[in-house]
Formats: structure tokens, sequence, C-alpha cells
């Protein structure tokens, strides 16, 4: 790892979309009338995390050339985000995401990513990438599920594996995305032996494990000493795990306004702390794991606190502040 101590940018892969979510409470999608838009996709809102925490992060994805990839352009123009992998495919369409709640409170989606331009991204790519001042690379969510952008996506993850790139991975997983459980579960499997940071929900965990005890799924996982899970239990907190050892990170109560980029905001503040400590083979890494797990579920409940994903992440100085207040 102390080929990475000089390297200061954090690479994150996947997909951007827009989720177009509805307005009118108690209606499905299909019932719905009026919908509101908010650019998203877990690996954009983690890079827009990392952004607001004052790391330097770049995006690697393909978004087309319609008004919402503009959008998106800009968007992540102005949050100071390095746009130099995120290509442009010409005659592309965005991705979309439409979203509701219907009368019985069960959540209703609609994906369009039928050969949009992030699902549609190809190999050759990678080949543009360079990872020279890069510290962390991570990736994950939809980007390795569907065809055949998935493919382009794994490619990079091997390459930063070739470059000695701390790897970070967080499935994410959308269960109505996913058309053969089993091969999704080899997938994962695979990319959890290599990884160097693993973080993922309990919903995540029992859908690769099909255990639904967090300590005996954490169990299932495949052996790599070298690896960091983080477990996210929502408002609970989380659960750490490294080599057997499981330890709990409790998490803090808020008032809830909105827990969408929950997740996404707990793997910006992870990668943040990690990317900000000097990883050798020296380093006791369960007491960085600590330090990161504390810093992320303070990140997460700041966003749940507010309202808009991207737009809800906090700055370093407001996630220090919150735990100073909350510990007093």
């Amino acid at each position: 790892m102390d080929k990475n101590s000089k390297k200061t940018q954090i690479l994150c892969a996947g997909e951007v979309l827009f989720d177009m979510i509805s307005i009118d409470k108690g209606k499905s999608v299909g019932e719905s009338t009026a919908f509101r838009k908010r650019i998203g996709g877990s690996p954009f809102n983690i890079c827009c995390g990392l952004s607001a925490l004052g790391e330097s992060s770049s995006f690697f994805t393909q978004v087309g050339d319609d008004s919402f990839a503009r959008a998106i352009k800009d968007y992540l123009e102005l949050k100071g985000i390095d746009t130099q992998y995120a290509f442009v495919k010409k005659g592309g369409k965005t991705s979309l995401a439409f979203a509701g709640v219907d009368e019985l409170g069960k959540a209703d989606y609609e994906f369009y990513r039928e050969n949009t331009a992030d699902v549609s991204i190809n190999e050759e790519t990678v080949e543009q990438v360079h990872f020279d001042n890069i510290s962390i690379f991570h990736f994950g969510s939809l980007a390795i599920v569907d065809e055949p952008g998935d493919k382009t996506y794994l490619k990079l993850f091997k390459k930063a594996k070739n470059n000695y790139i701390l790897t970070a991975f967080d499935p994410n997983i959308r269960p109505f995305c996913i058309k053969d459980r089993e091969k999704y579960q080899r997938l994962a499997m695979e990319i959890i032996k290599t990884v160097d940071v693993l973080k993922c929900s309990d919903e995540d965990l029992q859908y690769i494990t099909g255990e639904a005890d967090p300590e005996r799924a954490l169990k299932f996982l495949p052996e790599n000493p070298q690896r960091m899970d983080f477990l996210t239990m929502g408002k609970a907190g989380c659960l750490m795990h490294k080599e057997g050892v499981i330890k709990f990170i409790k998490g803090y109560k808020v008032d809830v306004v909105d827990t969408v980029g929950c997740g996404d905001s707990f793997m910006s503040g992870i990668l943040k702390v990690i990317n900000n400590s000097f990883l050798s083979d020296d380093t006791d890494r369960f007491v960085l794991m600590e330090e990161a797990a504390n810093f992320a579920v303070a990140c997460a409940a700041i966003v749940a606190s507010r309202e808009g994903a991207a737009d809800a992440m906090p700055s370093e100085k407001e996630v220090y502040e919150f735990i100073a207040e909350k510990t007093n």
C-alpha cells in the first residue's frame, strides 16, 4: 500500500441517472401525475460526497448527449469533480428511474436503462484511464449488473488491482434489476474475494449470502486478510468486520427527512478517512476502521436529516461539528 502514499485522488466508477420521484403521495409510478427530478446513482452520490468532504475525486462513467446529460456534466463541474473520464456517447440517452410509493406503502420502481449511455460504455474507455494520481478506486451498484457495461467496469477494477491501487466495492443491490440471482452472487463473491474495502447494507449481505443474521452472514464471505468490511444497518449503526473480528458502531438519532443517499454518504466517509491515512503493512487496520466507521455514521445521519442525496452531502467541518454536538 506504500505505493499509494503520494497519490491523492479517488476514482469512482458506475452509473449516473436521473431519479424521477413521485410527489403524489400513495400513488404508484403509473398512477402518479407529477415527479421531482433529481440526479442519482450510487457511485455518483459517493463521488459528490467525497467532493463535499474536501477530497479530490474523479468520476468514470458515460453520459449521453441529451439535455439530462448536459445537466449532469454541469453539476459535476459545479462540485469540482474531475470529469476527464466522464465520456460522452454521441446520440446516447441518459438512464432514468421512476419511483413512487403506493397506497399500501410499497415502493414502486420503473427503470429505463435499455442501451443508455452508462450501460453501453465500452471496454476501450478503460485504456484511457491512468492511475498515476489515483489513491483509491471505488465501484459497484447497477454498473456491474447490465451488459455490456458490466465488463467495462470489471475490467477497470482489474486494472486498478494490477496498478496496486486500493479498491473499494459497494454492491448497493436492487433485486428487481437482477435477472439471475445465482450468477450475481458468484460475481459479487469474486469481487469481494480480492477487494480491499467492502461496504454493504444488511439487506445486500443477505441477498449475497442467503443468511439473514448479519454476524453469521459475514462469516460466509471469502477470506481476505487485507479486506476491511463495513456493514450498515440503517439507524442502528454499522458492524465492522476483519478476519473474523466484529465490532458494532452505534448510529446517531436524528429527525429523518430523507434516507436516500445515506449509504452513499457513509461510503464517502469511509473512503475519506482511509484516504487520509498512511497505509502500510504495520497499520493497525482495525483501529483505522473504527475511526472511519465513527466518521461515516455521522455522515449518514446528517444526510438523513436533509432532503436530496447528492445535495445533502456534508462538509468535513459539518461532520465534526455534528459529532461534537452529539457527544457533549
